[in-house]
């Protein structure tokens, strides 16, 4: 009959986003952008490391369902309306890039 498939592999959301003061209207649209982006049916993120400075969040990605594999640094605004985010052509140059982030 039909039967749900077993994810071998949950997903989460990244835990930096639990310590994010969520009595702060800014910080509680940060965090549900972050959810947003990393759960759900169709998940368009998956984080591969992510930082946080002065209420900026970093996060290295890699785009789902792309082919060849995409990655990316993410800058989410620290009013949580929006977000940008820089291409890199691997893993480990995402990586590199999101350590020597440093904050605007």
């Amino acid at each position: 009959m039909n039967r749900l498939a077993a994810s071998t592999r949950r997903r989460t959301t990244p835990a930096v986003a639990v310590s994010l003061d969520l009595a702060d209207d800014a910080q509680k649209r940060i965090h549900e952008l972050i959810q947003r982006f990393h759960s759900g049916r169709w998940p368009l993120f998956c984080c591969l490391a992510i930082r946080q400075h002065n209420g900026s969040v970093y996060e290295a990605v890699q785009w789902l369902r792309a082919e060849p594999p995409l990655f990316a640094v993410v800058d989410y605004r620290q009013d949580g309306l929006g977000l940008s985010w820089r291409p890199y052509v691997s893993r480990h140059a995402a990586l590199v890039a999101l350590r020597g982030r440093r904050p605007a």
